[in-house]
């Protein structure tokens, strides 16, 4: 029984240690993602200021300024989450909202497009086979995944919902035909919805770039 203790111990640590590992990982890839849209951000600044001389020079060392200082800040509250990034002079803002009218909610959705997450706040098992996850993202509606006529989610169970060859070792997330849950936009929705169609649940995520 020592033996076996001391081998569960082990995997434990061997765990939170992966845990850590795959949290930085994903800090990271999230820090790269920010980067880019603010970078975009910059390069439109950058083709509407080319008229003047004056203006494409501050716009470019706005651009340098940029690629070179960074900090951030989060603030959350009941169904909000702000969270804000300053690099150089462009601010990207975002804000969370999430909203429900039954016991499942959209939970965290990653920033990589690989999952979103569904999670059921009640205490009693809830089926929901025919159910659909959608995104509409800047007015535009994008195909999303319908789950399995045989779908039940525990009580208090958060499920992932991967793309396509994202699952890897989460048995109890659910892989789906999509290649990517599509990430980029200004305003993103993500929807769950009845079969009739109804949107149940809301998570939108609001960027806006000064």
């Amino acid at each position: 029984m020592e033996e076996e203790n001391n081998d569960l111990k082990q995997q434990l640590a061997r765990l939170q240690a992966e845990q850590t590992a795959i949290t930085q990982e994903l800090a990271q890839i999230t820090d790269s993602k920010l980067t880019l849209e603010l970078e975009i951000a910059a390069y439109k600044r950058l083709l509407e200021g080319e008229e003047s001389k004056d203006g494409l020079k501050q716009i470019v060392d706005s651009m340098y300024s940029t690629m070179m200082t960074s900090q951030g800040q989060r603030e959350e509250g009941p169904g909000l989450n702000i969270s804000q990034s300053v690099r150089g002079n462009i601010t990207a803002k975002t804000t969370y909202q999430r909203s429900a009218k039954g016991p499942v909610n959209v939970g965290d959705c990653a920033q990589d497009g690989s999952y979103v997450t569904l999670e059921n706040t009640s205490r009693k098992d809830e089926n929901v086979g025919g159910w659909s996850v959608k995104r509409n993202i800047d007015g535009r509606e994008i195909p999303g995944y319908t789950l399995p006529s045989n779908t039940v989610l525990k009580a208090g169970e958060k499920v992932k919902l991967y793309a396509r060859g994202k699952k890897g070792d989460d048995y109890n997330g659910i892989e789906t035909h999509l290649d990517l849950w599509e990430t980029t936009g200004s305003i993103i929705s993500t929807k769950f919805c009845n079969p009739q169609g109804e949107d149940r649940a809301n998570l939108t995520q609001r960027t806006v770039f000064n």
